[in-house]
């Protein structure tokens, strides 16, 4: 892989996350060597972070001493002209957690108040653990379509 200065008719070429970390990482390595204050460093820096291509990357170079960003035209030689496909969105479970939201206070408060009066007529609490039963099983249906 070879490395290259930018010619002028490349200068427009966007430029990666990559480019602008390097490019980063030499402008620490100038304050290092006293080539600037902390300030024109702090100024240079948010050039660097709002670079698009690669002409405003060197541009806060352009007075200072080797090194200097280069680009490695085989990396971009690589990379994809468009995006691949993207897979469709997996739905979230909204209603799973809507029912849970509902189910669990009505099941504690069920519960309570089912106990008390189920000591009196026990098809009561037959009844109240159909009823559970029923919308957990709705519960797991929704979380297995929602799966897949």
């Amino acid at each position: 892989m070879t490395h290259v200065d930018v010619p002028a008719q490349d200068g427009g070429i966007r430029l990666s996350d990559a480019d602008r970390a390097q490019g980063m990482r030499l402008l620490n390595e100038q304050v290092a060597a006293g080539c600037l204050t902390s300030e024109e460093f702090a100024d240079r820096a948010i050039q660097l972070e709002h670079a698009r291509t690669r002409a405003e990357l060197l541009a806060p170079f352009r007075d200072l001493p080797q090194p200097r960003p280069s680009f490695d035209d085989a990396v971009l030689a690589e990379r994809p002209t468009a995006l691949p496909p993207a897979e469709p969105a997996r739905p979230t479970p909204h209603l799973r957690y809507l029912i849970t939201a509902v189910v669990a206070p009505c099941a504690i408060v069920g519960a309570l108040t089912g106990l008390e009066s189920a000591a009196a007529e026990p098809s009561r609490l037959l009844l109240a653990s159909l009823v559970v039963a029923g919308l957990y099983l709705v519960q797991l249906v929704a979380g297995y379509l929602s799966a897949r």
